[in-house]
């Protein structure tokens, strides 16, 4: 088994490697002068089974092309076996037409990944059951909770309650509350499907001198997560902390996410940001071996 640590993911695939024991293959990558995305395997991958660890960051198009090279590559030159690991799967919110006219990305992707040559696929928190559904070969979606709440722990936050910022979210939000032993609860959001516009409003729950913690799968602009502290500020908890999966955190998100009451911003690296505290390394690795 060799890991390719892929560019946008060089850390992370580092990481899993050495918890899996196996080598690493670096990815050689340029620019083309027209923009064209150029990569190169650093080392032979011919018999062994390749792990592509590749999150598709920003600029997702680039990311996503690179995935795809590098999945191409070690089928071509002689891997038994190719799995792609995308720790952040961009696309995958646009899992069904919400609009008439729309693509479906996430399907559109899942099978370019496909045709591509992997022949299984590891994702972490994708961000609904039906991003998986268009895959046919095997697909897993790794839970990104128990590295979550080992974290809040140590922050002294065990027993707090847990708030997703929508209805949405609210299962993920229950999952983390049964790991730290406290309550679970959700706001209402409404999103306008044109605008994009969010607004939030108080639901039936109270956390007033209590622990809270808002949760989510992915902060990209922080609209949703800024509106959520608000409500639950008004509330006087005893603390404030945000904590997500994937931290895209677009302009000024985190220092909006800060102004609205959060004491704490902090995330996993399934993408480099400042908030990556977390590593998903060991879920990963713990992933690969049970399916391999």
């Amino acid at each position: 088994m060799k890991v390719i640590a892929g560019p946008t993911s060089t850390v992370l695939g580092r990481k899993v490697a050495e918890l899996l024991n196996s080598g690493v293959v670096d990815v050689e990558q340029r620019t083309f002068p027209d923009g064209g995305s150029y990569v190169r395997l650093a080392a032979p991958v011919a018999g062994d089974e390749a792990i592509v660890v590749q999150t598709l960051s920003r600029p997702q198009d680039t990311s996503i092309m690179q995935l795809l090279q590098i999945i191409s590559a070690a089928k071509r030159f002689g891997a038994t076996k190719v799995v792609a690991v995308v720790p952040y799967f961009a696309y995958a919110r646009q899992d069904k037409a919400f609009l008439e006219g729309e693509a479906v990305t996430c399907m559109l992707l899942s099978g370019l990944i496909e045709s591509a040559g992997a022949q299984a696929f590891v994702t972490v928190e994708a961000h609904s059951r039906d991003s998986m559904g268009y895959f046919t070969i095997p697909a897993a979606n790794v839970c990104a909770a128990p590295a979550i709440s080992g974290k809040l722990r140590e922050m002294g936050l065990e027993g707090a309650s847990v708030i997703a910022p929508d209805q949405g979210a609210l299962e993920r939000a229950r999952s983390l509350a049964k790991m730290l032993g406290g309550e679970s609860f959700s706001v209402k959001k409404h999103r306008d499907r044109v605008t994009g516009k969010v607004v939030v409003t108080e639901s039936d729950f109270d956390v007033s001198g209590k622990k809270a913690v808002i949760y989510d799968d992915i902060i990209s602009t922080g609209g949703t997560i800024v509106e959520t502290a608000k409500v639950v500020k008004k509330q006087n908890p005893a603390r404030i902390v945000v904590a997500c999966v994937h931290a895209l955190l677009v302009g000024d998100a985190l220092e909006r996410i800060f102004a609205a009451g959060a004491e704490r911003v902090f995330s996993t690296d399934t993408l480099p940001s400042k908030t990556d505290t977390v590593s998903v390394a060991p879920l990963i690795a713990e992933e690969l071996s049970r399916s391999a």
